[in-house]
């Protein structure tokens, strides 16, 4: 068979993966604005809860760049998020204010953004610090790589509680307009989503991937592993600083305490919990737990159901989300994907292993 038969009988495979992968991206978004159409629905205190989740998207997307095509473990982007908070708060509190309560510098202290150049210049900060972190970070592996990610997080939180002038230290920020809405949540979350999936498309991505499978072969094929990985942690800070932006836009004032370690168990949770080899794993990891975790935080107050009276139970929610991730650690080791992408087309049985010869799974594990 000769190389241009190959090439034309090799179209329509591609054709078909192509389908299956902007399928999946689609079936994402649809997902994603199902959700916000009829939690938007609800009462005011639903509408927040439901902002809070797609923050959390975000959050877990932007996590799911780095970890699901590296295979390398973070537990410190939290700590990129609560720089996008800062950076988008510094830009958004208005003069008078910052000029009260935090010691600036005079352009600083004058700077007016708008909300969506300011959550830009957030998600850039952190993209920025990544970077410059990603020198010696990216060349570590395996339990140390944690380890090093960890003590980023402990140092950014450190900063942030004790530099006065400009996070208003262990007091936290306040005085941020507090412009996150349903609209703009919903907006970011499926340009965060587009942005993650566009980077699987990338040459870099995969030879990322290639890594996370076999990082000895992938040297061996004269693959930059650093380079590769470090633009993966790069791009997932610019994403997980949007999502700080958004929160510090949501809640108007916050502290350092809001970006440490509650804050990463939940979101390391949702990617685990969901399937942290695909995106689809990260969308509904995070949409499904953020739904346990509200309907646990109601019963935790106490409910009436009917007849029936179920009585405050403290710590409820949290004993319920470790045991929702414990539970599929044990009966769904891939999270509740598997390591797939969701995508319409499995609806209609249209398999792209069975057109193709290979398998749908996003790792080969």
């Amino acid at each position: 068979m000769t190389e241009k038969t190959l090439s034309v009988t090799s179209r329509p495979r591609q054709r078909v993966e192509w389908a299956y992968k902007v399928s999946s991206l689609l079936t994402l978004l649809a997902l994603v604005a199902a959700v916000t159409g009829l939690a938007s629905l609800g009462s005011p205190v639903l509408q927040n809860v439901l902002v809070n989740m797609l923050i959390n998207v975000i959050l877990v997307v932007g996590l799911y760049t780095f970890v699901g095509n590296t295979g390398v473990f973070s537990f410190g982007h939290i700590g990129f998020m609560a720089i996008g908070a800062y950076s988008t708060g510094l830009l958004r509190i208005p003069e008078q204010q910052k000029a009260a309560l935090l010691v600036l510098p005079r352009m600083l202290e004058r700077a007016s953004f708008s909300s969506t150049q300011a959550v830009l210049v957030g998600g850039a900060v952190a993209a920025l610090v990544a970077a410059f972190l990603s020198l010696p970070l990216m060349r570590l592996g395996g339990l140390t790589a944690g380890l090093g990610t960890f003590a980023v997080l402990n140092i950014i939180n450190i900063v942030a509680a004790n530099w006065d002038h400009f996070t208003g230290g262990s007091t936290g920020m306040a005085g941020v307009p507090t412009s996150t809405t349903i609209t703009s949540a919903l907006v970011w979350s499926v340009l965060a989503i587009a942005l993650a999936w566009g980077f699987q498309q990338t040459r870099v991505c995969l030879r990322a991937r290639a890594s996370r499978e076999d990082e000895p072969a992938a040297r061996a094929l004269g693959i930059n592993v650093i380079s590769d990985r470090a633009v993966a942690f790069t791009l997932s800070a610019f994403i997980c600083g949007i999502a700080g932006g958004l929160y510090g836009q949501l809640a108007g004032s916050f502290g350092p305490s809001a970006f440490f370690l509650p804050t990463t168990f939940i979101v390391v949770a949702m990617l685990v919990v969901g399937g942290r080899f695909s995106l689809s794993g990260a969308v509904i990891g995070a949409i499904f737990l953020a739904t346990v975790s509200e309907g646990l935080r109601r019963i935790e107050g106490g409910v009436h159901v009917g007849p029936l009276h179920i009585p405050a139970r403290p710590g409820l929610q949290e004993v319920g989300l470790a045991l929702a991730l414990l539970l599929t650690l044990l009966l769904r080791p891939r999270g509740l994907t598997g390591g797939n992408e969701v995508s319409l087309l499995d609806a209609g049985k249209l398999r792209l292993g069975g057109l193709t010869g290979r398998r749908t799974r996003t790792d080969a594990g």
